[in-house]
C-alpha cells in the first residue's frame, strides 16, 4: 500500500468543518487524515512518503460536470475555426482551401468553432462561400455551439439535400428566397450530412479519450461528466480506455437518448459502475443554442432575420413528459439540455409531472446550461430541487452575442450565478468543451469578472467570489453526480483527488486567475500531471 503525506501547501478543503489544513495523509486512493502537520504525521506509519508541495495551493479535484470528451478529442484533427483564429469568412475559406489542397479529392474537410456574431461579416457563411474554397471535397463547418453547421454544395449533394428535402423534427434546412438550401443546417438537420461522414472507429475514440484526458488533467480536472454516449461503440471505447489506464480521469457517462432503450432494458440505472467509470443520468435535449438563436424562448430574439424567432423545441411537451416519466420511474437521474426560458419551463413541468406520478426522494434531476432564467423559474428550481449545470466561460466567449440578441434586461438573468447561490441552489460549473475552453480557471475568472473577452461588462450584479466558483467546481459538482460522500471535499474517507495550483484564485486579482499555473493533478493518490512551480 502506498502511504503519503502531502504538505507545505495552502490546503483548502472545501469542508466547512475544517476549512484549512497543513497536511493530508493518504493511503492508496483514500484520504486517511487531514489537519495540522504534527497530527497527520502521528497518524502515518514509518516509511510514509512525504510530498513537499513547495508552497502551492491544494484544492479538491476539479469536476468538469458537462462536456463532450470523445467529440473534443476527435475534433483536435479538424480546422480550428474559432473567431480568435479565423475572424472572417474570408479567413475561414482560405484555411479550408489550404486543408483541401492536402486532402485527397472526395475526402471530407471539417472545421469547428465559428460564431457568426463574432465574424467580421456578422453572418453565417453560405454554401457558396465554402464552394469558393473547394468543389472537389465535401465541407462541413460547425458552429461553436455544435447546434448548427454549414455545408458546401458537394456535401449537400452527397447527403441528398435538395429543394425537395423536408425538414426533420427539431431541425431546419435554411433556404433562400427561391427555396434552395443556403448550406446552413439548424439542429437535427445537421444529422442528414453527418450521416454520410465516415464514422470513427472504436480505436479512434479511445485515442480521442486519451487526448482529452491528457489535456484535462493538465488543467487540474480529476473527474468528468461526459454529456451523452450515443452508441454502443462509444460505450465500448470508454470501457477500453478505462481498462488501459491505472488512474484515468473519473468519468461519468450520461446516456444519450438513442441509447436509452438499451440501458433501460438491462435494468441498469444511474450510479452503476466503479470509481473510474460510472453510468450517469439520461441526457435529453429540449431546445437548441443561444448563440445560434435556436434556444426556445418566450420573447423573440433581437437582431434576427426572423423578427418573431422564438427558437426551437427538440420535442413537444407531451413527448418530453413521456420520456422523463419513463426514466424517472425506472430510478434514473435525468439531465436535460435547456437554454431558453421556455425550454427550462418545459423541463421543470416534465420533472414535476413525473414526481407527481411516481414520488421519489432525492432525484437530483438536472438542467444542463439553464441559460435564460426568470425569477419564477429560479423559485421553481428551489422548490423542485433541480440542479442547474452552468458554463461561465460562455460569458467570455459568447457574451457579446448574448447582449446583441437578448438585450441588457434579459441578459441580467442569463447564466446568473449570484442569484442562484443566494437562493441556496447548488449551482454547478462546467465548460461544455469543445463548445468552449475546458480550463476551469477560465470559467472561475469569468464568474468573478462578468466580462466578455472584449472587456464589455456582462451582468456585474451576478458576479461571485472565487471561493464560490471553486465550490461550483468541487462540492456542487460532486453533488450533481451523487458523489458527495467520496469527492468534492478533502476529508477522511474521501478519494485522494487533488488540484494543485501555484497560487490561490481567491488571493490574486480577478484578471490574473486564468494565468495561475496548474502545478499538479492527483487522482487516487497518484500524481497524474506535474509541472515545476515558477520561481
Amino acid at each position: 500500500m502506498a502511504s503519503t503525506i502531502w504538505t507545505n501547501a495552502r490546503i483548502v478543503t472545501m469542508d466547512d468543518d475544517v476549512p484549512d489544513a497543513e497536511a493530508i495523509f493518504t493511503v492508496d486512493d483514500r484520504i486517511i487524515a487531514v489537519g495540522d502537520l504534527a497530527a497527520v504525521q502521528a497518524a502515518a506509519p514509518a516509511g510514509t512518503t512525504t510530498v513537499d508541495l513547495g508552497g502551492a495551493t491544494l484544492f479538491p479535484g476539479f469536476i468538469e460536470a458537462h462536456n463532450h470528451m470523445i467529440m473534443y478529442g476527435l475534433g483536435l484533427a479538424t480546422i480550428d475555426a474559432r473567431p480568435a483564429q479565423l475572424p472572417s469568412i474570408a479567413a475561414l475559406v482560405a484555411e479550408i482551401r489550404e486543408r483541401a489542397d492536402v486532402t485527397p479529392a472526395g475526402g471530407w474537410v471539417v472545421a469547428r468553432g465559428y460564431d457568426d456574431n463574432q465574424l467580421d461579416e456578422k453572418r453565417h457563411p453560405s454554401r457558396h462561400d465554402l464552394d469558393g474554397a473547394t468543389t472537389a471535397h465535401p465541407v462541413l463547418v460547425v458552429n461553436g455551439s455544435g447546434h448548427l453547421a454549414v455545408a458546401n454544395t458537394h456535401a449537400l449533394e452527397r447527403a441528398g439535400i435538395d429543394a425537395n428535402t423536408s425538414d426533420p423534427q427539431g431541425g431546419e434546412i435554411v433556404r433562400d428566397a427561391s427555396g434552395e438550401a443556403t448550406g446552413l443546417l439548424l439542429e437535427t438537420a445537421q444529422r442528414i450530412v453527418r450521416a454520410v461522414i465516415p464514422e470513427p472507429t472504436v480505436d479512434d475514440m479511445v485515442d480521442a479519450l486519451q487526448a482529452c484526458h491528457d489535456r484535462y488533467v493538465a488543467a487540474g480536472i480529476t473527474a468528468s461528466h461526459t454529456a451523452g454516449v450515443n452508441s454502443s461503440d462509444e460505450v465500448t471505447a470508454h470501457q477500453r480506455w478505462r481498462e488501459c489506464n491505472d488512474r484515468p480521469l473519473r468519468t461519468t457517462m450520461m446516456v444519450g437518448q438513442p441509447m436509452w432503450p438499451a440501458f433501460r432494458d438491462t435494468g441498469l440505472r444511474t450510479g452503476a459502475g466503479d470509481d473510474y467509470l460510472l453510468v450517469g443520468p439520461l441526457k435529453l435535449f429540449s431546445d437548441g443554442s443561444l448563440i445560434g438563436r435556436t434556444a426556445a424562448v418566450s420573447q423573440p430574439f433581437l437582431e434576427d432575420p426572423n423578427p418573431n424567432n422564438l427558437g426551437m423545441e427538440m420535442m413537444p411537451q407531451a413527448e418530453l413528459d413521456e420520456i422523463v416519466l419513463d426514466a424517472h420511474r425506472h430510478g434514473w437521474q435525468v439531465a436535460i439540455h435547456a437554454i431558453g426560458d421556455r425550454a427550462i419551463e418545459m423541463c421543470l413541468d416534465a420533472y414535476a409531472a413525473a414526481q407527481r406520478a411516481f414520488p421519489r426522494h432525492d432525484t437530483r434531476h438536472r438542467i444542463e446550461h439553464c441559460g435564460i432564467l426568470r425569477p419564477d423559474l429560479i423559485a421553481r428550481l428551489v422548490d423542485q430541487q433541480v440542479i442547474p449545470v452552468s458554463q461561465p466561460i460562455f460569458i467570455r466567449e459568447y457574451g457579446e452575442g448574448f447582449l446583441r440578441h437578448l438585450g441588457r434586461d434579459r441578459v441580467a438573468l442569463t447564466y446568473p450565478f449570484r442569484s442562484l447561490f443566494d437562493a441556496g441552489i447548488p449551482l454547478v460549473f462546467s465548460s461544455d468543451c469543445p463548445v468552449s475552453a475546458y480550463e476551469p480557471l477560465k470559467s472561475i475568472q469569468a464568474s468573478v469578472e462578468e466580462r466578455t473577452n472584449s472587456g464589455t461588462d456582462y451582468a456585474p450584479a451576478e458576479a461571485i467570489a472565487a471561493r464560490q466558483a471553486i465550490r461550483a467546481y468541487t462540492v456542487n459538482g460532486a453533488i450533481a453526480g451523487f458523489a458527495e460522500t467520496r469527492a468534492g471535499r478533502i476529508r477522511p474517507g474521501m478519494l485522494a483527488d487533488f488540484t494543485i495550483l501555484a497560487s490561490d484564485p481567491a488571493k490574486v486579482e480577478p484578471a490574473a486567475i486564468d494565468a495561475i499555473p496548474v502545478a499538479g493533478t492527483v487522482i487516487g493518490g497518484e500524481i497524474v500531471y506535474q509541472r515545476p512551480l515558477e520561481a
